[in-house]
């Protein structure tokens, strides 16, 4: 299904994993620990919610304050996964967020893809579909590719979590913008201490 490309350096996570595996990411990226920024709180909360889902292209009904408590917790659920001490407890998570939504496979034939599988939730709601696409899609990259995939920014400002797509695995920063910043703020302190 994926596969390590040979030539790249980067995992390749198809079209079926792509999107809902950035989903799942950005979900759980919309609080961080460090600053105490929440994009889904204060009075327009909701609407927060139903832009991100927009930007996502994610099927959304009509969402109630309910919703948005959902998805916080959701966010916290999919986020213990990243901060899980190992693959075991991370799958429990994973299983207890699928189990909570009611995540059944169903074969799909839409599309030019032919058939292919979509985990969908038997509830009717917005908020269990995108726990069992979020949840489903961070089970396949621990099933196919490990718990080691799985990361927090080590950045001292930052708690972002973040796939790694490396062919190596060694990824510690979210981005480029952070190993960047740590970077610079190393080779100020060995300047400093070098003094």
């Amino acid at each position: 299904m994926i596969r390590v490309p040979e030539v790249t350096d980067q995992v390749d996570f198809t079209h079926y994993t792509d999107a809902p595996v950035q989903l799942a990411v950005d979900l759980v990226n919309t609080r961080s620990l460090i600053t105490g920024r929440d994009d889904l709180d204060g009075p327009d909360g909701l609407d927060a919610l139903r832009r991100f889902l927009d930007e996502h292209d994610h099927a959304c009904d009509e969402l109630g304050p309910g919703d948005l408590e959902a998805a916080r917790s959701l966010r916290e659920s999919l986020r213990a996964v990243f901060q899980a001490p190992d693959a075991d407890e991370a799958a429990a998570q994973l299983n207890r967020t699928l189990t909570s939504c009611d995540a059944t496979p169903r074969v799909s034939v839409h599309g030019k893809h032919g058939p292919h599988l979509h985990f969908e939730s038997l509830q009717a709601g917005t908020m269990d579909r995108l726990a069992a696409t979020t949840a489903m899609a961070l089970s396949v990259v621990l099933c196919e590719f490990g718990f080691e995939r799985f990361g927090v920014c080590d950045s001292t400002t930052c708690n972002d979590a973040y796939i790694d797509s490396s062919r190596n695995c060694r990824k510690r920063y979210c981005s480029d913008g952070c190993a960047h910043r740590e970077s610079v703020a190393a080779f100020r302190a060995r300047k400093k201490a070098g003094a």
